[in-house]
């Protein structure tokens, strides 16, 4: 009889400890909803994206103008250059992106070619420097959509991907064909090009099936 018992109050202990480690993992499903939701709302709205609030205005002005105080790379034929960031093509202290050789970029060149804008290796996003242009990209959004920039002017943008795709950024422009720039999860690239020298706004859209569709597309407006 006794065994029964104890049988028994082992059995309610037990279906005991089961409710209670069920309501602690529903607890815990709640709170990881609610801070998703919270980060996707703050990401939408230009918040903890390390891109300050007038970027999100569309006020930004992305142009790079040459620095002669930074680190600066001597060429050929006495034309001195540097990188805004590791890895990004040289510009000339002329304000033109220039390929290794160091001719001039053309942003209609095949992409990938050694005339083309290059795009960088994989960057820690938080040493990039401000007047880097920085996008983050995810399934169905592109935050900030939009970016202004100077007709003709060096210009560097960032994309980081914050979810578990591939996305690879280019331009509807033929003036612009030559411009791409492909990240995976959790990973940052850039990619330096003097902007086109007629205003106007050239549309990018991310090239992966389907994914422009959903909504990852943006402008920049040359003015």
């Amino acid at each position: 009889m006794e065994s029964v018992q104890t049988d028994n109050k082992s059995k309610k202990k037990l279906i005991l400890i089961l409710i209670i480690g069920l309501v602690l993992l529903a607890s815990l499903a709640v709170a990881i909803v609610l801070i998703n939701k919270d980060r996707k709302t703050g990401e939408i709205n230009g918040e903890n994206n390390n891109v300050p609030s007038e970027v999100n205005a569309n006020e930004t002005d992305a142009a790079i103008e040459f620095n002669s105080s930074a680190e600066v790379v001597e060429l050929e034929d006495d034309v001195i250059a540097q990188a805004i960031i590791p890895g990004s093509n040289l510009i000339s202290e002329d304000n033109v992106v220039l390929t290794k050789d160091g001719q001039a970029t053309r942003n209609d060149a095949p992409t990938m070619s050694e005339e083309a804008p290059q795009q960088t290796g994989f960057l820690n996003r938080d040493q990039l420097p401000e007047e880097v242009f920085q996008i983050e990209i995810q399934e169905g959004l592109i935050t900030p959509n939009t970016f202004t920039t100077k007709a003709g002017a060096p210009t560097v943008f960032s994309l980081t991907g914050t979810d578990s795709y591939a996305h690879t950024i280019v331009f509807d422009s033929p003036l612009l064909s030559a411009l791409a720039i492909s990240v995976g999860p959790n990973q940052t690239k850039a990619i330096s090009f003097n902007a086109p020298t007629e205003p106007g706004t050239y549309s990018f859209y991310c090239l992966s099936p389907g994914h422009a569709e959903k909504g990852e597309t943006g402008e920049m407006i040359v003015q």
